[in-house]
């Protein structure tokens, strides 16, 4: 099989506080959107969002999940920008040397994102 990625489903709770976050603070390109639905763009990946789930209760136990990483030039001026836009921050920048620095932030559904400043291409 050659797979590669090109589409990634988010499901949330409340359409409009996930388009204000991924459109309006972190800055994708919007490229569709309906009632209960957006699509936006990062780099070359459509994110489709889709309203009106449920939240699951996250224990201390939990293990697995999925994380998106967005490759920003700059991590710096990303996690400023980020702290301006209210966006909740987890600590503090982390640096893996000769691959990459990355900060974690947070959706409005408590979903953990990456901002990540590569030094290599990570493929």
């Amino acid at each position: 099989m050659d797979l590669k990625l090109q589409h990634v489903v988010i499901r949330t709770t409340d359409i409009k506080n996930a388009k204000d976050f991924y459109v309006n603070k972190l800055g994708l390109v919007m490229l569709e959107e309906a009632e209960n639905f957006f699509a936006a763009k990062a780099g070359g990946i459509r994110l489709s969002f889709f309203g009106g789930y449920e939240r699951q209760e996250i224990t201390e136990d939990a293990k697995t999940g999925v994380s998106l990483i967005l490759r920003t030039k700059n991590l710096d001026e990303a996690m400023k920008t980020a702290r301006d836009k209210g966006i909740p921050v987890n600590g503090e920048i982390i640096n893996i040397p000769g691959f990459h620095k990355f900060l974690e932030i947070e959706d409005p559904d408590g979903n953990i994102l990456f901002l990540a400043e590569y030094e290599k291409d990570p493929v």
